[in-house]
């Protein structure tokens, strides 16, 4: 299974770097797709809806990725599942928060300047709020996936966090403030980031157990090989 994770991770990496060696270059298939799918997602701007969504897309800034990831963290604590806490912690700040800034930095991508209808600071590429979406929900929803049983409870566990996701990439094109190849680039680095974690996980557990063992430190992580 960790085999399977690591070559899906892998996958959703070449896929993020093929957009980003894109991105940089300045490709003209990058335009292409930029100005086709944004014309098509703010063609349908109206005020309420550009109200609600410049409110609703936060469900991916930083002050809710970070209660609720620290609300995961410490019902992991709870639960005497250590390894495990300190694991997705620590994947979701080196993921959407160290890598994240430094891809923004080095890249350097300009913002969309064309209807912009709210404003950030930040680089534009690739898109916080994407990576930021998938690292929390995205991850929280696939850990829930591999540990519940029955089929229908894993159909909507993944389909909530599926509508999340997708409603947080459009929305910050939506909002003017994104290119979809930066919703996009986003996506895929949280995908590759989470799988390639998982991997990881399952193939450090076990001998973590048993050091942990070792020193009379019981741990309750899940081994999430269903």
């Amino acid at each position: 299974m960790a085999k399977k994770f690591g070559f899906t991770g892998t996958v959703f990496l070449l896929l993020y770097s093929v957009i980003t060696w894109g991105v940089i270059a300045g490709h003209e298939w990058v335009q292409r797709f930029d100005y086709a799918l944004t014309a098509l997602i703010q063609g349908r701007i109206t005020e309420d809806g550009a109200d609600f969504v410049a409110v609703a897309t936060d469900i991916a800034g930083f002050p809710p990725v970070f209660v609720l990831t620290m609300a995961v963290v410490l019902t992991l604590l709870i639960k005497k599942m250590y390894i495990a806490s300190l694991w997705f912690g620590l994947t979701v700040y080196i993921c959407a928060s160290l890598l994240m800034d430094t891809m923004k930095a080095v890249i350097g991508r300009e913002r969309p300047d064309l209807l912009v209808i709210t404003m950030e600071s930040s680089m534009s590429y690739p898109s916080g709020h994407s990576i930021s979406s998938v690292m929390l929900y995205g991850f929280v929803g696939l850990i829930l996936m591999l540990v519940v049983k029955k089929l229908w409870q894993k159909i909507v566990i993944g389909g909530i966090a599926g509508m999340i996701i997708l409603f947080v990439l459009t929305s910050r094109v939506y909002l003017g403030v994104h290119y979809p190849s930066d919703t996009i680039g986003g996506f895929t680095f949280g995908m590759a980031g989470i799988f390639i974690s998982i991997s990881l996980y399952q193939l450090a557990l076990p001998g973590i157990k048993r050091w942990m063992d070792s020193k009379k430190w019981r741990d309750r992580s899940p081994d999430l090989s269903a």
